[in-house]
C-alpha cells in the first residue's frame, strides 16, 4: 500500500486543528467595540432622559411668557379683551412648543456625536492593556468588568466605567448649544461651553418660532400693533434672563472636575443603573 509523503497532503488539513485552536484563543481573550447597535440604544437612552432635563428650560419660559409678555401694555379691555390676551398667549406658547419638539429631535445627533465622535472617542482597540475578558455568547457583562475597564476605548465596559465623565461632556455640550438656541450668540466650542454672547433676537427661538408668532399676534390683534416694541421687549428680555442661566450652567460644566445634574428636577441615580444595565447587555 503506497503510503502518501508529507508533501502530498494539503496544508489546510495539518493546520485546520491548529488554526481553529488559534482563532478560537484569539476570540475568547479578545473583547469587541460596542457596536452600531449598541451605539444607537445607548445614545437613545441618554437622548431621553436629557429631553426629560432640558424640558425644564421650556417650561419656565412658558411660565414667563404667561406672567411677563404683556408688561408695559394696557390691561384689558384698552389695548385687548381677556380673550384676545389668552390667544395671544397660547400661540405664543404653541410655537414654543414646536420649538422644544425641534430641541428634542436635534438630542439623539448631540448625544451620540459627544460620545463617539468627539474626542476623546469611545471606540478602539480594549485589548492592550489587557483588562476584561469577552462574554461567552448570550452572557452579559458585569458589574466588576465595568469598574476594571479603566481607560477610554470602544467596549461597553468602558463606557460604562467612564458613565459619570460622559455626562458631563453631554451637559456641557447640551447647555451650550440651547443657551445660543435661547439667548443667540455661538457656542465656543464643539463641545459646548459660553461662546460668543448675542442678541437673543438672533437666536433659533425668536428667529424661527417665537419671532413669526408675535408677528401674527400683531397682525391678527390690530390694536397692539402700537405696543408691538414693548411686546418685543418683554420676549427679548424673557429669552435673555433663561439663556443666561443656561451659559451659567454650561459654565459650570466647563470646570475640571464639574459634576453631572443633581437634584430632584435633574439627573437621577437610578437612570445611572438603567443605562449601564443597558450597555452591559451588549455583547
Amino acid at each position: 500500500m503506497k503510503i502518501p509523503s508529507r508533501a502530498s497532503i494539503p496544508w489546510s488539513r495539518i493546520h485546520l486543528p491548529f488554526i481553529t485552536v488559534l482563532l478560537t484563543l484569539i476570540y475568547t481573550q479578545s473583547t469587541q467595540a460596542c457596536e452600531r447597535s449598541c451605539q444607537l440604544s445607548v445614545s437613545h437612552a441618554f437622548a431621553d432622559k436629557y429631553q426629560l432635563l432640558t424640558s425644564r428650560h421650556f417650561l419656565t419660559l412658558s411660565q414667563k411668557i404667561n406672567q411677563s409678555f404683556f408688561h408695559g401694555v394696557p390691561p384689558p379691555p384698552a389695548a385687548y379683551t381677556p380673550t384676545e390676551g389668552n390667544n395671544a398667549i397660547l400661540h405664543l406658547q404653541e410655537s414654543l412648543t414646536r420649538a422644544q419638539q425641534a430641541w428634542d429631535v436635534s438630542l439623539f445627533r448631540t448625544v451620540f456625536d459627544t460620545i463617539f465622535v468627539d474626542e476623546p472617542q469611545f471606540r478602539g482597540d480594549c485589548n492592550e492593556p489587557h483588562r476584561v475578558d469577552q462574554p461567552a455568547a448570550g452572557v452579559n457583562w458585569t458589574m466588576s468588568d465595568c469598574h476594571a475597564m479603566d481607560y477610554i476605548c470602544g467596549n461597553p465596559p468602558s463606557i460604562c466605567h467612564f458613565l459619570p465623565m460622559i455626562k458631563v461632556r453631554i451637559e456641557r455640550k447640551l447647555a451650550g448649544l440651547l443657551g445660543v438656541k435661547v439667548g443667540g450668540g455661538s457656542v465656543g466650542s464643539s463641545d459646548g461651553g459660553s461662546g460668543t454672547p448675542g442678541s437673543a433676537d438672533d437666536g433659533d427661538l425668536y428667529a424661527n418660532f417665537l419671532g413669526p408668532a408675535l408677528s401674527k399676534v400683531i397682525m391678527t390683534h390690530p390694536t397692539l400693533e402700537p405696543y408691538t416694541a414693548t411686546l418685543h421687549g418683554n420676549l427679548n428680555q424673557i429669552l435673555e434672563i433663561v439663556g443666561d442661566q443656561i451659559v451659567k450652567e454650561a459654565a459650570l460644566f466647563a470646570r475640571p472636575g464639574a459634576e453631572p445634574f443633581r437634584g430632584d428636577e435633574r439627573w437621577r441615580p437610578e437612570w445611572d443603573l438603567e443605562i449601564k444595565l443597558l450597555l452591559l447587555s451588549f455583547p
